[in-house]
């Protein structure tokens, strides 16, 4: 347990100084923003790309990884729109904003660092398959859902054909899907790299996971913790606990991934609510506030649940199969 704990500090550690840094205004206002998207816009990248270009061939099981998240996304997606009506007794139009908060997780500015950092590069082909999946199709199927209870409720002016083309034409853009592409495209090219260019990658893929935790415990002092307590509890509660339940069951009993990609999508699952999450909200005005005090408390509590995760996580890589 002390190796895991050596694992989790600093990075807790480095969102906590980030957390101060905005609350005793250290650095300039605005300062938060902008380590934010160098991290998201140039380091991330970088290390993303570089990651796709060492990973090697991939084998045939990045179907049943593919398939053992599509499935438990359907479970979690479909039980958040139940209780959402049921035991929330929230209007339809609230569910796609509420579904998001348990569904998206914090996987790239906190899953990846955790992740190559306990597991090494091994995990950079689990990583990149799902993190090439998680963003696109989670807004996707969040806007044909906003759009489909929008249209409900007779007050939707926007055709669905043009949101998800709005939806498409931003994921295009994205600078971590982007990476993922061009890396995979270029690693099957055979051609490789200069070592020049490499060492340009590998400086500045360094500096993504400071960056990023940095600029994450920056964004916490934002989060407002306000709003419904029925709804908090019940997004952060679905995202900590239900959804690495259903995806255990389905990996291990269903599809029997080996156990280093049933670690990597267990960790994914356990990961507190992302950012994407409230970014949905936002732009819907649905369900804001409790979605912005989730992120928050789910951070907060993974500080505790995460190292619990990775060291039960461990030990099931160590005493398995190992291989692919």
């Amino acid at each position: 347990m002390l190796a895991i704990i050596e694992i989790v500090a600093p990075v807790f550690g480095i969102m906590g100084l980030g957390f101060m840094a905005a609350r005793w205004h250290y650095l300039s206002d605005g300062a938060g923003r902008f380590i934010a998207e160098f991290a998201f816009r140039v380091a991330m990248p970088a290390l993303l790309f570089r990651a796709m270009l060492a990973i090697g061939p991939i084998p045939g099981s990045p179907w049943r990884l593919i398939a053992t998240y599509l499935a438990s996304l359907a479970v979690m997606w479909i039980g958040m729109a139940l209780l959402t009506s049921v035991w929330l007794r929230r209007p339809a139009i609230d569910a796609p904003a509420i579904a998001m908060g348990a569904c998206f997780g914090n996987t790239v500015m906190l899953g990846i660092p955790l992740a190559l950092t306990t597991f090494g590069p091994e995990a950079a082909t689990p990583i990149a398959l799902l993190v090439s999946i998680d963003t696109p199709l989670l807004w996707i199927i969040a806007t044909l859902h906003m759009e489909a209870a929008r249209r409900g409720t007779a007050g939707s002016t926007t055709s669905l054909a043009r949101a998800l083309g709005g939806v498409l034409l931003d994921l295009l853009r994205n600078p971590i899907v982007l990476p993922l592409i061009a890396g995979s495209l270029w690693r099957l090219t055979g051609i490789g790299i200069p070592k020049v260019l490499d060492r340009l990658l590998e400086l500045t893929g360094g500096a993504a996971v400071p960056a990023a935790l940095f600029a994450l415990g920056m964004s916490l002092a934002a989060y407002e913790i306000k709003g419904q307590v029925r709804t908090l509890a019940t997004i952060v509660v679905m995202k900590m606990v239900a959804f690495p339940a259903i995806v255990y069951m389905l990996a291990t009993f269903v599809f029997e991934l080996p156990p280093l990609w049933l670690a990597i999508a267990l960790l994914f699952a356990a990961m507190p609510v992302g950012a994407n999450a409230f970014l949905f909200a936002s732009r819907y005005e649905r369900a804001i506030h409790s979605v912005s005090a989730s992120i928050a408390v789910s951070t907060a509590i993974a500080v505790v649940t995460t190292a619990i995760v990775l060291y039960v996580l461990r030990a099931m890589v160590g005493s398995g199969a190992g291989g692919i």
